[in-house]
Parts: structure tokens; C-alpha cells; sequence
């Protein structure tokens, strides 16, 4: 036994890393992409500004040519607030927040989507923009690292939604900007609530939980889908205990 009296007796423990969080933009042997038209720190961008970035570099794809006349002065242009659900930012910024929690929920172990995402409002913020950073950083040969580390997301199937959110709002742009015509607000929430409407009516017996389920608790906010969103979510709830916890998780 040690001599409590010893010196490395009375050494301090070392501090528990259990708590720690930390998120990196590339691993060692990487390098940071230098693109002229995006932010020189890339990564912090898409943590602190992930709209402003996800559209840029929507923008900057091959795809986005089809859509004519948006260009990225356009794209710093679009009208709104974050926080105002009724305008175009706003609504970009809900689905975008609805998509990163769909794609957490569905992926990530419980407990740490629990820790993660549920626990603190900043922390949950800071890794749902990390699901974002993932998904462009790879874009560029760029591996994103986190602790806790994170199953892959970056090609999950509900990004494939937000590509068409985004492309349906961009596509307005021009008109709106300089015609000033009304916004037509996105298809997203309504087609997700459909999506969920239809698990329920192909039976639940072997299936994987539905994955629209956080996007149905998302959508109680909003007052045009409120009525369909609290009978769908009522349907489900009457499936059993199981379904009960999957909804408080």
C-alpha cells in the first residue's frame, strides 16, 4: 500500500473526461479546405451560421444549375428572420432544425441522444449544426471528429429532404426579391406527416420505429398542422407502452 503520506499520495486525481465535449474539423492527417467563395474557418461557420453556409453551398453544387437565376449575392438576400417561422429564413431554419433532430434520433444510441440533444439547448444546437459540418467538411476530403464520437450521418436519407427545401425556396428567390411576389411556404412538414400517416396504416408488427416520429412532435407548433399532427401522434400513442416511450425519448 502507498504511504499516504507520500507525495504522489497527495497528487490531485486526474479530471474525469466522461463530461467533456469536444468537436474537431479534421483529423490529423487532414487538411482544411481553402474555398474562395465559402468562410476560411469552414467548420466554425457551419456551428454558428448553418443556414447562411448550407445555402452557399447548396449553391455550389452541380445540381443547383437547373434552378436558373440564383446566384450567392441572391442566396445573401433572402428575406426573413430565424426566429419567424412565416418567412423564408425562418421556415428553412425549423426544417433544418427538424432534419438534424429526425436524423440524431435515428442514429444515435438513446442515452446519447438524450445527453446530447435533449439535456442542453446549447449543446443540443452546437450538434445538430455538427450533423451539417459533417455532411459539407466530407464534401471537401474532410473528416469531422467529435467526443463523444458520432455514428455517420452525412448520408442519411433525410438530408435528401433538405436539398428540397432548400431548392424549392432558392427557386423562388429571383421572384420574390424582384417582383415581390408572396413566398409559397414548403411542402416539407405536411408530406412528413403523410409519410407517418402511411406507417401507421401498413401495421407496426417487426418494424423499426417510425422515423418521422420527432418531425410529428416538431410540427405541434405549428397551427396549420397542429389538428393532423396531435390525431396522428394520438394514433400512435394507442399502440402501446412502447410507443409512449418512444415518444418521451
Amino acid at each position: 500500500a502507498i504511504n499516504p503520506n507520500h507525495p504522489l499520495a497527495q497528487m490531485p486525481l486526474p479530471p474525469s473526461m466522461k463530461n467533456c465535449i469536444q468537436l474537431a474539423a479534421c483529423e490529423a492527417n487532414e487538411l482544411l479546405p481553402m474555398i474562395p467563395d465559402l468562410p476560411a474557418d469552414l467548420f466554425t461557420s457551419c456551428l454558428t451560421t448553418p443556414i447562411k453556409i448550407a445555402l452557399r453551398w447548396f449553391c455550389m453544387q452541380k445540381s443547383v444549375r437547373l434552378v436558373p437565376g440564383v446566384t450567392l449575392d441572391l442566396v445573401e438576400k433572402i428575406p426573413g428572420r430565424l426566429n419567424d417561422r412565416r418567412t423564408p429564413l425562418g421556415e428553412l431554419n425549423w426544417i433544418f432544425t427538424a432534419i438534424t433532430d429526425t436524423i440524431a434520433w435515428n442514429v444515435l444510441p438513446r442515452d446519447l441522444f438524450q445527453k446530447l440533444f435533449r439535456q442542453d439547448l446549447l449543446v443540443a444546437s452546437l450538434f445538430r449544426n455538427f450533423l451539417l459540418a459533417e455532411r459539407i467538411m466530407r464534401s471537401y476530403n474532410c473528416t469531422p471528429v467529435s467526443s463523444p464520437r458520432l455514428p455517420l450521418t452525412y448520408m442519411h436519407a433525410m438530408w435528401q429532404a433538405w436539398d428540397l427545401a432548400v431548392d424549392i425556396c432558392l427557386s423562388q428567390l429571383p421572384t420574390i426579391i424582384e417582383e415581390g411576389t408572396a413566398f409559397r411556404h414548403s411542402p416539407f412538414f405536411a408530406e412528413q406527416l403523410t409519410a407517418f400517416q402511411v406507417w401507421l396504416t401498413m401495421g407496426v408488427e417487426n418494424r423499426n420505429p417510425p422515423e418521422q416520429l420527432p418531425i410529428v412532435l416538431q410540427v405541434l407548433l405549428s397551427q396549420v398542422h397542429r389538428l393532423r399532427a396531435l390525431d396522428l401522434l394520438g394514433r400512435f400513442l394507442d399502440l402501446g407502452p412502447w410507443a409512449v416511450s418512444l415518444a418521451l425519448s
